[in-house]
């Protein structure tokens, strides 16, 4: 009960920091951790512990699939080849050079304990990267590989750590096996995201399009698939995420509209709620980290800390520098190209931050006789000091060297064109549509000439001679006008709820009509929004 109290009130807290997130100018993940650090620091909270089964078994299954769920499957097969350079190759790489770094700086580490601190240090956080680049406007490209990465990084960091941690354990280390195990758990992984992927399609006839029943079955997967991927000895965190896409690709057929517009709005609340949670918790473990280490001891850490994530940094912009992680094929306009491509090295190189994965595993490290309580905690501590370098050095910077640098944001896509290509085979299905009924056929006409006229609308605004911003101011107080009208409409519900002229049935159905139309039309001004930005860019 002392700790749902806790997390009570650090939810609240967690409410009133992001209330006012938009008049303190930073990023969320670097205002939370922050906070946590003031909360812990000042002692008004207590603090809650962050053990290792909570962030790997209940934080970072729906964390994983809800990035999994929202990736492009086209675009993450596209980019395999650049994303697995970053998330097994760099990893390993990171791994190996910071083991060395650390043996050789900090006096009593052996190699296993520098390589245990190397492989927990090596991958970025998939939620550190996704929460500072969201809504900042850069190539869909670069989305998806650091979208990607993120989600495979874990696999290859946490094969690394478990290797490292065995060989302090049991004294012997092979390559070989190491290996293997890397191939065998992945292999293993992504077969135990797969099995459940299908038994689910086949059982889901069996929910019979019950939203709520389909909604709690899909946050109910990643845990069950995460835990049964690691009593198989698999990987869990590929398992989650094959998991996720797999899902991902075939909702468009499985689930119905009212499912995934129920199951999104959920599922946003949730993850909200726990990258909120995570990086506020992260914040407040200092005083746990630094329990066992001595003060004068403090300052020199630190600096080890620094020298780390330097380390950290450069061996990103080599690895980048020097292999094919951009454009395959130089366009006619070469100038331009390498531009762009100088823009997108310096975004990928600054998109490294340590998050939560990080810290998990440092906090898993096992006792052992061959690892003191001070090598531990001097482990645990510099952990914390490289995640918060990474967060308020590159956190704090990269938003900033975005807007500066202002890359050609590709992924903004002309929603137009696409109206008119399903316009056009909406009006060529209509007249292929063959029916012997008149009132079918009148039907058809009817339905035709709207889809043409619609249609015209596209073209002549296409060949409209005003100014994109003309346009965009017209569309701006066209919606205007929609909210008011739904402000209007939504008042009137209410007033007929409260006479009670209607059943709460009925209201609560309109309700959510007019909800799903205001909520079309936000969207609608937030792509305008973002098109306007990248114009004037």
């Amino acid at each position: 009960m002392a700790e749902l109290e806790k997390i009570i009130w650090i939810s609240i807290i967690l409410i009133v920091i992001i209330s006012v997130k938009n008049r303190i100018k930073l990023t969320l993940p670097v205002l939370l951790v922050l906070a946590g650090l003031i909360l812990s620091l000042t002692g008004l909270v207590p603090s809650i512990e962050m053990s290792p089964e909570m962030i790997f078994y209940v934080v970072l299954p729906p964390i994983l699939f809800d990035a999994a769920w929202n990736t492009s499957v086209p675009d993450f097969k596209k980019e395999f080849s650049k994303i697995s350079v970053l998330a097994v190759g760099l990893v390993f790489l990171t791994t190996t050079i910071i083991a060395f770094a650390v043996h050789s700086m900090i006096p009593g580490f052996s190699w296993p304990l520098a390589f245990i601190l190397g492989a927990v240090v090596s991958p970025p956080d998939a939620v550190a990267a996704t929460s500072i680049t969201k809504n900042l406007p850069i190539p869909q490209k670069l989305v998806t590989i650091l979208e990607g990465e993120s989600l495979l990084n874990d696999a290859s960091a946490l094969i690394a750590y478990k290797c490292a941690v065995a060989a302090v354990t049991s004294g012997v280390f092979s390559f070989w096996d190491a290996g293997t195990q890397f191939i065998t758990a992945s292999l293993g992984g992504i077969i135990a995201g797969l099995l459940p992927g299908f038994l689910f399609l086949k059982l889901h006839r069996y929910f019979n399009d019950q939203s709520n029943a389909e909604t709690f079955a899909v946050l109910l997967l990643p845990f069950a698939v995460y835990s049964m991927a690691e009593h198989l000895h698999c990987l869990g965190v590929l398992a989650v995420v094959t998991l996720g896409m797999f899902l991902s690709w075939n909702s468009f057929f499985i689930f119905s509209a009212g499912s995934r517009i129920q199951m999104g709005n959920f599922w946003e609340v949730i993850i909200f709620v726990l990258n909120g949670l995570v990086f506020l918790i992260l914040g407040m473990q200092l005083p746990e980290i630094i329990a066992d280490i001595p003060v004068s001891g403090l300052p020199v850490l630190i600096v080890y800390g620094f020298l780390i994530f330097i380390i950290l940094v450069v061996i990103r912009l080599f690895i980048l520098a020097v292999f094919p992680v951009f454009s395959d094929k130089i366009p006619e306009n070469r100038h331009r190209f390498m531009n762009q491509t100088k823009k997108e090295y310096l975004i990928l190189s600054w998109s490294g931050m340590r998050g939560v994965v990080s810290l998990a595993a440092a906090l898993a490290l096992p006792f052992h006789h061959s690892i003191t309580i001070e090598q531990r905690s001097t482990l645990l501590f510099i952990t914390f000091v490289v995640i918060l370098f990474t967060l308020l050095i590159q956190g704090l910077t990269l938003p900033k060297l975005i807007r500066m640098i202002k890359p050609v944001a590709q992924n903004v896509q002309n929603e137009e064109i696409l109206n008119r290509q399903l316009l056009e085979k909406s009006i060529l299905f209509l007249r292929n549509f063959k029916s012997e009924s008149a009132a079918t056929q009148h039907a058809l006409t009817k339905m035709t000439e709207k889809l043409e006229k619609e249609e015209k609308n596209i073209l002549n605004t296409e060949k409209d001679s005003a100014s994109t911003g003309d346009q965009a101011f017209l569309k701006k107080v066209y919606y205007d006008l929609e909210l008011q009208l739904a402000g209007h409409q939504r008042k009137e519900l209410i007033k007929s709820y409260h006479t009670g002229e209607f059943s709460l049935e009925v209201i609560r159905k309109k309700e959510w009509e007019l909800d799903f139309w205001t909520a079309t039309i936000h969207h609608e001004m937030e792509t305008l929004s973002n098109s306007s930005i990248s114009s004037v860019q």
